[in-house]
């Protein structure tokens, strides 16, 4: 079949991608990442491009399944004692890391040790010792014999094991050369069932299969399961242009395309050579107000923001009438998530002006930070920013490369800034993301010490219908303070080539790619 010519009046771009990678490589299947990664250490250098090439190369101890339940992955399987203080892991036996050598409980161990020393700059590291009061304190990691791992902690957990599995700060296992004598990570040498092959900076990761991977007996699902590597190569294609990227897409040279423009989903389905995969994500975009500021110091400043913002047509103008609002930092698709979760803000011009008279505002400035990287942020950006200027609020776009905008995320660096919390299974991993001491930590976008109660609650608590009625809690208590405005949770859209079988997206949003395979070349 004839390649398609590039749409130049849907794109707007003049030239076309064409590398016929697809008869120079028929064993390789390539995927769009909207940005370079920033580095191979899990946990220590990431974001969301990062983590998908991460969780290609490593895995943990424990994952997540379709369904969101915790699994055993690199464990056989697990048991915990009848207080909750104690886990314990029996390994599997037939697994390798990429160098050849087999994964031992000393290994494990090693990982956690260097996990938690603080040299290693693990961004998880205060929620298993005992600093973070939503965390936990592993008191004792011990290996008994080559194949067991003991887990002992200060206090039982609820959300241990989700803590484990989660994927932002991923608890990866790596052998110990991936690691210089001085300390510095040097190799991604990991169990999964791809490799490292070649990062050509600024152009495309490529992960080669790993021979000897040991999958597990189960079916895939999630990041648990069976991980089959039913094509030898990946190619993950760094193209932060969407419309290079689409352009790629539709001449046949990158077979995926993850989160895919929404406005152009009707326009792809066009094509038999396309198709279009949907899921419900985790993701949840949101308005970070920040308290600490001067001007936004005064709730009634944050109230009258708060008020002047429809979340509703935010969401609807960002995903194309395609995702609905979602104020609260429990996702709409968790088991947790009910009507208390959908209550917020009402937008309400006049109250909202009604609050800046309250806070003595007169005009000035007030600056909303965002980025083009992420198509959604920039356009909410500008929805939410003629909403405040009709309500009288003196509000200027500041556009940013999305590097500075997380570095400014996590320094506290801003008034305001559209931005986007990539999936949290468990809604207190969720708060304990949002919710702590500012002073200590400037990424944390809410100090409320009766909400960080109501969570250690939660957290003790083996009582799913409590913990219910705990995070109802919680969120009251959020929209009360109006540390940020949540505004949807994303509603992510993948075109596939239809020489790809087996892909589908999750509500994590993360691309898996093993268990895809591919059909004779479709040129």
């Amino acid at each position: 079949m004839p390649r398609l010519p590039c749409p130049l009046a849907l794109l707007m771009v003049l030239i076309c991608v064409n590398t016929h990678a697809d008869d120079d490589h028929p064993d390789m299947l390539r995927s769009v990442i909207h940005g370079d990664i920033r580095g191979l250490d899990p946990g220590v250098t990431r974001d969301g491009d990062t983590d998908t090439i991460h969780h290609h190369i490593y895995e943990s101890l424990v994952a997540y399944d379709e369904n969101l339940v915790v699994r055993p992955m690199l464990a056989d399987h697990y048991t915990m004692s009848p207080d909750g203080k104690r886990y314990t892991f029996a390994l599997r036996k037939n697994v390798s890391f990429h160098n050849g050598e087999r994964l031992t409980a000393d290994i494990v161990t090693w990982n956690w040790q260097r996990m938690l020393d603080p040299a290693t700059g693990w961004r998880c590291r205060s929620w298993y010792n005992g600093t973070n009061p939503q965390g936990v304190h592993v008191t004792a990691i011990r290996a008994p014999d080559p194949h067991t791992v003991v887990f002992e902690l200060q206090q039982s957990s609820s959300v241990f094991l989700d803590r484990m599995a989660n994927v932002q700060c991923f608890t990866a296992i790596l052998h110990p050369d991936s690691i210089a004598g001085d300390g510095t990570f040097q190799l991604p040498i990991g169990t999964g069932p791809y490799r490292l092959s070649e990062w050509r900076r600024g152009e495309f990761i490529e992960l080669k299969k790993h021979p000897a991977y040991a999958a597990r007996p189960e079916p895939m699902s999630g990041f648990a399961g069976r991980k089959q590597a039913k094509v030898s190569t990946l190619r993950f294609m760094i193209i932060p242009d969407p419309a290079i990227a689409d352009a790629a897409l539709l001449s046949g040279d990158i077979d995926i395309l993850p989160r895919m423009q929404l406005h152009l989903v009707r326009e792809f389905e066009r094509y038999p050579e396309i198709h279009t995969v949907a899921a419900e994500q985790l993701y949840w975009n949101v308005l970070l107000i920040q308290s600490n500021d001067p001007m936004l110091r005064d709730i009634n400043m944050r109230r009258a923001i708060a008020h002047a913002i429809s979340i509703e047509q935010v969401a609807a103008i960002t995903s194309f009438n395609r995702a609905t609002s979602n104020p609260s930092a429990v996702p709409t698709v968790s088991r947790f998530h009910n009507q208390k979760h959908q209550q917020g803000y009402a937008y309400d011009p006049d109250l909202a002006r009604q609050y800046l008279r309250k806070a003595g505002y007169a005009g000035q400035p007030v600056k909303l930070q965002t980025n083009r990287k992420y198509v959604f942020m920039f356009d909410a950006a500008i929805a939410i920013q003629a909403m405040l200027v009709d309500s009288g609020i003196n509000a200027r776009l500041e556009v940013l490369d999305w590097a500075t905008q997380l570095s400014n995320y996590y320094e506290g660096k801003f008034q305001l800034a559209t931005f986007g919390y990539s999936g949290r299974t468990h809604p207190a991993i969720n708060y304990s993301t949002i919710l702590g001491d500012k002073d200590n930590n400037p990424a944390y976008q809410w100090q409320n010490e009766e909400a960080l109660d109501l969570l250690q609650r939660a957290d003790r608590s083996l009582s799913e219908e409590l913990q219910t009625q705990l995070f109802n809690q919680v969120h009251e208590l959020m929209i009360a303070d109006v540390p940020i405005l949540g505004l949807s949770n994303e509603l992510e859209v993948d075109a596939v080539r239809s020489r790809v079988s087996g892909y589908r997206p999750w509500s994590i949003g993360r691309p898996r790619l093993w268990g895809v395979s591919l059909k004779a070349a479709d040129h």
